[in-house]
């Protein structure tokens, strides 16, 4: 069985969502990210109650790729503090291998730095 890495992150509208996950995708640091919402979150911030809708991402990437992916993710997220979690699952054999072909160049290139 082959690893992946499952990275979460929620953001406040629809079109913030669809560029953080075109961004991801077309660069290769993602293979393929869901859009689910909208929800509704409900937490304080700044010692105020707040209930927002967002809409959640979760991107499927390489673990190899985890690192480099974050990054991006936070330097293009819209939030002050975004929530940015992740772990990592099995897969099978044939997922296991589309997502690793999506991600190949950044692999690579990941590859050639170290």
């Amino acid at each position: 069985m082959q690893k992946i890495c499952l990275i979460k992150t929620s953001v406040n509208s629809l079109q913030e969502a669809e560029e953080l996950a075109a961004n991801l995708v077309k660069t290769h640091l993602a293979a393929c990210i869901q859009i689910s919402g909208p929800g509704k979150s409900v937490y304080h911030w700044q010692g105020k109650l707040e209930m927002e809708e967002e809409y959640y991402l979760s991107i499927k990437t390489a673990p190899a790729l985890r690192e480099t992916a974050i990054a991006q993710l936070a330097r293009s997220h819209p939030y002050e503090v975004p929530e940015i979690i992740w772990s990592e699952f099995d897969t099978t054999g044939d997922y296991g291998s589309w997502v690793y072909s999506e991600v190949g160049a950044s692999l690579a290139a990941t590859d050639t730095q170290e």
